[in-house]
């Protein structure tokens, strides 16, 4: 699943904070790995540096139970000393996407070895283009990926083994389109809780530059 922690449309003391608690988040969940992330900078923080974000998106195993919510940071603003603002709020979300599609395996679509668990590939007599083979002999390709249903077709070759080479290569083709526009609609869905951030009470508080718990609560290892 993918996991998304972001300031909202907080200042950037608020992008401090989500490079802080990325550091929390990691020692709870050592798995998660990094994938994308928006409006990265650095800043020297208590006398070392510390990578800011204004959002950024972890992939974390489906398997792990992931805490949701607003993140409280109290501390004066490291960027703005005689600015009167000491809580800053990020928040932590699952990035989910109603009716998502899945996402589409492009394995086994080698044409010198493709998969027949995966793909059914049908030969027919091509109406086209193509030689005295055409109408002939059946030198069309129509290849099915029997997981998603996505199909292509290839008449305009000459043989059977360069049409069913086209036709597989389309059919990657459709495959690559369906899961970036998968991937697409993930990162639409993730902007769209980025900017639904609500400031209010938060399940974990931080304190200072050290970004100390409150009251010493061990975060990285807290249980939901």
């Amino acid at each position: 699943m993918k996991v998304q922690i972001s300031s909202g449309r907080g200042p950037r003391e608020c992008e401090l904070a989500v490079g802080l608690y990325l550091e929390v988040f990691r020692g709870r969940h050592p798995k998660a790995a990094l994938i994308s992330s928006q409006g990265e900078w650095t800043h020297r923080l208590g006398g070392r540096p510390v990578q800011a974000y204004k959002s950024l998106t972890l992939e974390v195993p489906e398997t792990e139970a992931v805490k949701e919510g607003r993140v409280k940071w109290v501390c004066p603003s490291p960027l703005r000393p005689h600015h009167g603002r000491k809580n800053w709020f990020i928040e932590v979300a699952v990035v989910r996407a109603e009716g998502l599609a899945p996402a589409i395996q492009g394995a086994g679509l080698d044409p010198d070895r493709p998969d027949k668990r995966l793909l059914r590939i049908e030969t027919f007599r091509s109406p086209g283009q193509g030689g005295q083979n055409v109408n002939k002999v059946e030198t069309g390709v129509r290849v099915v990926h029997l997981p998603s249903g996505l199909t292509a077709t290839s008449v305009t070759a000459r043989t059977q083994g360069q049409n069913k080479k086209l036709a597989l290569s389309r059919l990657a083709a459709l495959i690559e389109t369906h899961n970036q526009t998968r991937e697409n609609q993930m990162t639409e869905a993730g902007w769209r809780q980025h900017d639904q951030l609500i400031r209010g009470q938060a399940f974990a508080v931080f304190l200072g530059p050290e970004f100390k718990a409150e009251g010493g609560v061990d975060y990285a290892k807290q249980r939901n």
